[in-house]
């Protein structure tokens, strides 16, 4: 990468001129501790010159395709600020339509448990936004990383919810560790491990975020054909869950009649991204 002369932020957004711009303002922003309107409003800031190689390092990085959010350690999702870095995945817009659609229902004392938690951007968003109604719910958080569980409790912390954590495989430390009122509805988050083997190879895209938090077996299912099983084997469950499902677009039919085999007086519902495709997958599982 060529260097430039001088050391201001004008010269730094300067630099590597087929980067994208707003790439290059973030950056900066994370290496000054500033925000993008300060980066904007001083090009004539001049950096150090740890503060300039600090740069061209990670706009090596952001050129070999490492994901701007692992650069600077934060992603907005549901207009609020998340820790994130290699162990979790970097939250998405797409994944905002499952928070709205439990925002619908939820209610003041109801539960609910997300299940593979990563950052904690999905309970967190919710409780947050309920916090503001004045509602109480009560929420857990389960993840087989014990590293992602870390950061989720970090955002918690800084976003000032209260949020129990259990690490294990899917619902597996509810069912052993929560007492899960009988009565109390409770709803079921759940943004699984969905795409193929095959998909993780051809988008480049997603090569540096976790493999184990994308790619799961029998065509993406696995995972949520695993959890449908420990729902219907828990024997302390409450008699009215609620569960939201990311998915695949190509997902929705297969797991709808997965869904209702499983629990035939379920009601199935196909929610629709911004993009027009099938994302999310929810409805109520009836005893």
């Amino acid at each position: 990468m060529k260097h430039w002369m001088h050391n201001s932020i004008k010269d730094a957004l300067a630099a590597c001129p087929k980067m994208d711009t707003l790439d290059k303002e973030c950056i900066l922003a994370f290496i000054l501790q500033k925000n993008r309107e300060y980066i904007i409003s001083h090009p004539e800031k001049y950096l150090s010159l740890l503060q300039k190689m600090r740069y061209l390092w990670l706009l090596r990085k952001r050129q070999n395709a490492v994901p701007l959010a692992y650069i600077t350690k934060h992603k907005a999702f549901f207009g609020l600020d998340f820790l994130v870095n290699k162990h979790t995945l970097i939250p998405r817009p797409e994944t905002e339509i499952m928070v709205e659609e439990v925002l619908k229902h939820i209610q003041q004392d109801d539960t609910l448990i997300d299940i593979g938690v990563g950052s904690g951007c999905v309970p967190i968003a919710i409780a947050k936004t309920v916090a503001k109604k004045n509602k109480h719910i009560t929420l857990y958080g389960t993840d087989i990383s014990s590293k992602a569980l870390k950061v989720a409790k970090k955002n918690t912390k800084k976003h000032g919810t209260s949020i129990s954590f259990y690490a294990g495989n899917l619902l597996q430390p509810i069912i052993q560790h929560v007492c899960v009122p009988k009565h109390s509805p409770t709803f079921i988050t759940a943004n699984l491990p969905y795409i193929t083997e095959e998909q993780f190879v051809q988008e480049a895209s997603i090569q540096h975020e976790p493999k184990n938090a994308l790619v799961a077996q029998d065509n993406g299912l696995a995972l949520y054909k695993e959890l449908l099983i420990q729902i219907k084997d828990w024997e302390t469950k409450p008699g009215d869950i609620r569960f939201f499902f990311e998915i695949d677009p190509l997902q929705s039919k297969e797991l709808s009649q997965i869904i209702h085999s499983s629990f035939p007086n379920s009601t199935v519902f196909v929610k629709k991204d911004l993009a027009g495709h099938n994302r999310l997958i929810h409805g109520t599982i009836e005893l």
